[in-house]
């Protein structure tokens, strides 16, 4: 699969300085490991300044997931990035209202990161079906499962929070990328030249067993 034909997912938070790109490399990385699904994954800021780098305690904390934040540089969101076939998900709903501003039809593919890892964990994804069918179905359980707050599955912001806030900014953002590159894995995991190869999540958990 050529990267122009590949799935497009594009991660939104408000700098695209701390939670943005750390939720688009770890998932990367979480996909590659599970099996190479191959999409297409970018991150921006609905207010960020261009050209800035990651702020620094993101960086360490996703060296310690094995993730290497230290090139990454800011990119302010356009309508541009929001493509018909993109997937979008927001650090916070107050992202996703940004987002059906620019792009009003796009409800049905953009939601929040822990609202996307939300409704994958509920019903699981359906094994090989493919990526279109994987966003179908979490827009469809999204509206059959009862939710509390919308803030609820907003991914909380640590900038300039003390070291419990940074923790659970990580606890957050690790729980639902774990969750979110299962789904995705067992949804479309490329069997090389053939069709999608389905894989339980103990065949997924095997391939990362040393």
């Amino acid at each position: 699969m050529s990267e122009s034909t590949a799935p497009r997912l594009l991660i939104v938070c408000t700098a695209n300085a701390i939670r943005s790109p750390f939720v688009e490399h770890l998932l990367r990385a979480r996909l590659v490991e599970m099996g190479g699904a191959e999409v297409q994954i970018r991150s921006a800021g609905a207010a960020a300044r261009p050209g800035m780098p990651a702020e620094p305690n993101v960086v360490e904390v996703g060296r310690a997931h094995g993730i290497h934040l230290d090139d990454h540089r800011t990119r302010l969101l356009d309508e541009s990035m929001l493509s018909p076939g993109t997937t979008v998900l927001c650090a916070e709903a107050a992202h996703r209202r940004t987002v059906l501003d620019m792009r009003p039809g796009s409800l049905d593919t953009t939601f929040t990161v822990r609202e996307f890892a939300r409704l994958l964990g509920d019903e699981g994804p359906p094994a090989g079906a493919g990526w279109e069918s994987l966003i179908r179905a979490a827009a469809q359980l999204r509206t059959r499962v009862r939710r509390g707050s919308a803030r609820e599955d907003d991914l909380v912001d640590p900038i300039g929070q003390p070291p419990t806030v940074w923790a659970e900014f990580e606890r957050q953002a690790v729980g639902a990328v774990e969750t979110i590159a299962h789904a995705v894995a067992a949804a479309v995991v490329d069997g090389g030249d053939g069709p999608a190869i389905p894989l339980t999540r103990r065949a997924l958990r095997a391939r990362r067993t040393p």
